[in-house]
């Protein structure tokens, strides 16, 4: 069949293919020169060509050149001459019909001047681009939010405003939040949306909040703080898959919460501290969740958390998490591993005791558990072994290697054997423990299936005594292992003997297992050299 007499389906998928392999310049040249081929070709070309923008610049050169030129202060931003006639807007609809995705970045108030605004926020029809489904606006800037209005049109499925494309908030103001409040008037069939749109003010939360109780068909929600309300019409919500929102102050006299009955992929919630993000997960329950991430601001000037909330906490998480959650981490912004306190580091109240960590072991089914943050120090072997056989399809494991701290760990290298024994499919291991030699004729390593699914492990400050025979425990074990990465020393601080030498100890063990790792492929080459020829002398 000749190219011509193709479905106009599947010229689509050739010319969208045409514009996903080539760089921006090439493609867009070729689907130009394609649309101006043959009458067959045009329309899916033009369509591929136009499916996303980037700005109003490509728009605006569509109108004749008597209307727009470059401005006359040397600055090169886009002008109109005149305002476009009605004849003149028609071209303009050619076009602006077939767009499907925008993004307007902040560089735009270089690009477009404000007579380009007030031309486009008034034109004939009343809808500026009538298929558009996905928007990024990443622009703070008051004089472009009347354009925003003419964008929000019912068509679109995917809303996401913030202030640059690399920012991750969108600051609040008058304006911007008298367009929140139509939101859900404006573009009913959202399913994607991604403001944060927060400051001191509790009115921004319910401004936020009422644009998500606007929003009936959600799918993905990632935004700032909401409240009660908004939590309750999220719940209600069986399309939603996926939710993001911040916690501040929870009203710690209220007793039943709203609970997410659908099923949900994600939730991932942020918090002050760690006192808030107790109170908030004691008053909302996700009864089938299968992934859960907590983040947590660290305060820069005080302790990385308080050893007596953590108990609370854990709690009410196994209490209001479905134990078939796969996913768990927990993490603080910024991460503790920039800790440098010695008073801090050294402090074994910060140690957690197995009772703390025990509630968690209902969830049966986790597969990635993140408590790099916590002191594991008073976590011994046999606790271990307990949290090895109760989450038997862990494939990451992080538990306090995030940070450097310098409480002596109870865990030993038999804590690891258990790891690796009740673990078949663990393909990550990063943990602080005391590297030692083992007896390697008992159990439980000579009951321990080799894991060939790990290539590295992170070992945080795990002090190490013999690197030679913990280089060799870690072979047999871990066949795969080509290297450990851990902690560097730290500078001005004096830590116990335990902790001197380690990083030139775990130097040795790399080096130990570059050496067995190439007897291990000779030995390989060989085996297979003999199968291929048994007969050979």
């Amino acid at each position: 069949m000749h190219v011509c007499l193709l479905p106009a389906e599947i010229l689509l998928d050739i010319f969208a293919i045409i514009h996903e392999d080539y760089n921006s310049v090439i493609s867009h040249a070729t689907l130009a020169a394609l649309a101006r081929t043959c009458r067959t070709f045009k329309e899916p070309a033009l369509d591929t060509l136009w499916k996303h923008i980037d700005g109003f610049e490509p728009l605006v050169l569509c109108f004749p050149e008597g209307v727009h030129d470059r401005d006359v202060l040397g600055l090169g931003k886009l002008t109109f001459i005149r305002p476009p006639f009605a004849r003149e807007w028609s071209i303009f609809s050619q076009y602006a019909h077939r767009i499907r995705s925008l993004t307007f970045e902040p560089s735009e108030s270089d690009v477009i001047d404000d007579r380009i605004v007030q031309a486009l926020i008034s034109a004939p029809s009343l809808t500026l681009l009538p298929n558009l489904c996905r928007l990024h606006w990443f622009n703070d800037q008051e004089c472009f939010i009347p354009l925003l209005r003419c964008l929000l049109v019912p068509t679109i499925r995917s809303l996401e405003l913030r202030s640059s494309s690399s920012g991750t908030s969108w600051v609040p103001s008058f304006a911007k939040s008298a367009l929140l409040t139509s939101l859900g008037a404006r573009c009913p069939s959202i399913r994607e949306f991604k403001c944060v749109y927060q400051s001191d003010s509790e009115d921004n939360s319910d401004i936020i909040s009422d644009a998500v109780c606007g929003s009936r068909e959600l799918f993905h929600l990632e935004t700032g703080v909401l409240n009660t309300q908004a939590l309750y019409h999220l719940a209600s919500l069986p399309s939603l898959k996926s939710l993001y929102f911040r916690t501040y102050n929870i009203d710690s006299t209220q007793t039943d919460g709203p609970e997410f009955i659908s099923q949900i992929n994600l939730v991932h919630i942020a918090a002050p501290s760690l006192f808030a993000l107790a109170h908030c997960l004691r008053n909302i329950r996700f009864l089938c969740c299968r992934s859960v991430a907590l983040d947590i601001d660290l305060n820069p000037w005080g302790a990385p958390y308080d050893p007596l909330v953590v108990p609370e906490f854990i709690i009410s998480f196994s209490k209001h998490f479905s134990p078939a959650l796969e996913h768990l981490s927990v993490s603080f912004e910024p991460p503790l591993f920039s800790l440098e306190d010695e008073d801090i580091l050294a402090d074994s109240h910060f140690a957690l005791a197995f009772d703390v960590i025990a509630p968690l072991l209902s969830l049966s089914r986790l597969t990635k558990v993140d408590l790099d943050w916590i002191c594991a120090s008073a976590i011994d072997d046999a606790s271990l072994k307990r949290m090895a056989q109760s989450w038997p399809l862990l494939q990451e494991f992080y538990f306090g290697s995030g940070c450097r701290w310098l409480v002596p760990p109870s865990l030993t290298f038999i804590g690891f054997i258990y790891l690796i024994q009740h673990c078949p499919a663990l393909r990550t291991i990063d943990m602080t423990f005391c590297a030692c030699s083992v007896d390697t004729d008992s159990e439980p390593f000579t009951k321990t299936i080799p894991n060939e699914n790990i290539t590295n492990i992170f070992v945080g400050m795990s002090p190490i005594v013999d690197p030679v025979a913990v280089a060799c425990q870690l072979h047999t074990l871990v066949p795969n292992l080509s290297g450990v990465d851990r902690f560097g020393p730290l500078l001005d601080v004096d830590p116990t003997s335990q902790f001197r030498n380690i990083d030139e100890g775990w130097a040795k063990v790399d080096e130990f297992l570059m050496v067995l790792n190439t007897a291990a492929k000779m030995r390989k080459s060989v085996d297979q050299a003999t199968l291929e020829c048994p007969d050979a002398p």
